[in-house]
């Protein structure tokens, strides 16, 4: 049921996702109002200086709440740039060993061409849509282990040759590299103690709007503003928890634009 709702979720847009987050947090924070509020009111309705205690008690638990979605914002945001950053990079050591390849001799150039540019299509039309389902199909890591063979089997005639392939064969490795670091990406997330804690500390907040002793509508007003942000902010977390399947995730762009700029013109009709 809960992998169930996850996938869900990750297929709504993200303004939908956001609107869901935040009406989620102020139809809570008002139905506790409602139902909750009234007996807060009963058991505080004798001590003096409400307010002033809830306030002391809120301001040292608020600042380390925010300090914590702070911190976990830029750490899921560092996360997806940095799977970004691997797409891009790999992109480019495809792009350089294709274009590279021009020097080795016939037939050595067309195949490794040609395994190159299976190995991107597979990334764009096969890799990234399993990544969105949080699984790592095997098909890139053959061709991968195809074109190393490929490579290792080439005998160089001659020493610019052996020059030129062995900076075809450190590309290759770097290529390798940063498929290895952008598939890490799929399992990326932040630990679920933490989202434990943030649901506690979201919990808490509210409450404390609750023990607030002021009139009803101000309240309405105050509390609908706090848990309208704080949805935005839990959104903003979840929709980077996941570099390649939350809302906010890397996109393919780069293998396109390697393909559609480098590759597709030598495709055969």
């Amino acid at each position: 049921m809960l992998e169930r709702a996850e996938k869900f979720v990750a297929t709504l847009p993200q303004e939908q996702l956001a609107l869901y987050f935040s009406g989620f947090f102020v139809l809570f924070a008002w139905s506790g109002i409602i139902l909750v509020r009234p007996f807060l009111r009963f058991w505080f309705r004798r001590q003096p200086n409400t307010n002033e205690l809830v306030s002391y008690a809120s301001s040292g638990f608020s600042l380390f709440y925010g300090l914590l979605l702070g911190l976990l914002s830029v750490a899921a945001y560092q996360s997806t740039r940095d799977v970004n950053d691997y797409a891009s990079r790999e992109a480019l050591a495809i792009s350089t060993i294709y274009r590279s390849s021009e020097a080795y001799p016939e037939p050595m150039r067309s195949e490794v061409q040609f395994l190159l540019r299976d190995y991107t299509l597979y990334v764009i039309n096969k890799d990234w849509p399993a990544h969105r389902e949080g699984t790592i199909p095997m098909g890139g890591e053959h061709r991968l282990q195809v074109l190393r063979q490929k490579f290792l089997a080439f005998e160089p005639q001659n020493k610019t040759q052996d020059i030129f392939h062995n900076e075809v064969l450190r590309y290759f490795n770097v290529l390798t590299s940063y498929r290895q670091q952008r598939l890490s990406g799929v399992s990326t997330s932040i630990p679920g103690v933490l989202w434990y804690v943030v649901a506690i500390g979201a919990f808490f907040n509210i409450l404390f709007l609750w023990m607030l002793d002021i009139r009803f509508m101000p309240l309405l007003l105050l509390s609908g503003i706090v848990s309208f942000f704080l949805g935005v902010m839990i959104f903003l977390i979840y929709s980077l928890d996941h570099p390649l399947q939350g809302a906010v995730n890397v996109s393919p762009d780069a293998y396109q634009a390697v393909y559609d700029l480098v590759m597709k013109w030598d495709e055969t009709p």
